[in-house]
């Protein structure tokens, strides 16, 4: 019998796991999804996945589930599923959360799957183009759950393991870098545009320019500031733009951001 995987939410991140999963082969009859907004579940149902309107009913029927709902709506929800999964729940499956800040004991706890495992993990938006970068929790849980974890995230975006303590740092960084990266896109481009460039111009100038210095980090075996050297010349152009980075303290900046989102991570866990 075929794996039976369930979504709790399909939203941006949980469509797009579901939808990579489906682009791997699986079979829609075996993709389960619980989700309140009809708009949204059409698109699901057409591409053939199951539609469920009871927590509980979908959790016993799935041999996996993604918890894929905003902390948030949890705490909201979470006492009605627990009644649900209570009544309905005959073999516990292996969860599979996304919800930044809530730690894997108090998951188990509101759920009352007192022997279940939850594997917590941390994708991020780009996974929605199968470019995604995703850590998975590997402490506290069954090393059999942790490669059925990997096993399916790896097949939907480049997978990370560390324990949970560090599980709201990745999402400071990459859970919630893209959005950083966008503004960083668009300083370059309303740079270009201040000084003469269409915007078009500028974004394509500023997208190639990122892509093929991505590309050119990976391949070059050199670190970013050996790369950052050779493109800054004597007395030239980049380095007077270095400098006014340096001024506004452009790397704390970014280390501070990533401080603050990973400490918001864990308040959103109390």
């Amino acid at each position: 019998m075929e794996q039976k995987i369930a979504f709790a939410g399909a939203g941006n991140m949980g469509g797009a796991i579901l939808r990579g999963l489906l682009s791997t082969g699986k079979d829609p009859k075996d993709i389960l999804f619980f989700e309140p907004f009809d708009k949204a579940a059409k698109a699901l149902e057409d591409l053939g996945a199951v539609r469920y309107t009871d927590f509980g009913k979908m959790a016993n029927d799935a041999h996996v589930v993604f918890l894929c709902v905003k902390p948030q709506v949890f705490k909201a929800v979470a006492s009605e599923w627990s009644a649900s999964a209570k009544s309905k729940v005959k073999s516990q499956p292996v969860i599979i959360s996304i919800m930044a800040g809530v730690a894997r004991k108090k998951i188990l706890e509101i759920l009352d799957f007192e022997h279940g495992d939850v594997v917590r993990v941390m994708p991020n938006l780009p996974l929605t183009v199968g470019k995604g970068a995703i850590a998975i929790a590997q402490d506290g849980i069954s090393q059999e759950s942790a490669k059925l974890a990997e096993a399916l995230l790896s097949t939907v975006g480049a997978t990370v393991k560390v324990s949970e303590n560090l599980i709201d740092a990745v999402t400071g960084l990459s859970g919630s870098a893209p959005a950083y990266v966008f503004e960083f896109i668009e300083g370059l481009v309303r740079g270009g545009v201040k000084m003469g460039l269409s915007r078009h111009v500028a974004m394509e100038l500023t997208l190639a320019t990122i892509e093929g210095s991505i590309e050119l980090l990976k391949k070059s075996g050199k670190d970013t500031g050996e790369l950052a050297a050779m493109v800054s010349s004597p007395a030239g152009t980049t380095i007077a733009g270095v400098q006014v980075l340096e001024d506004a303290g452009f790397r704390g900046i970014l280390m501070h951001t990533v401080e603050t989102a990973t400490k918001r991570s864990q308040e959103l866990g109390k």
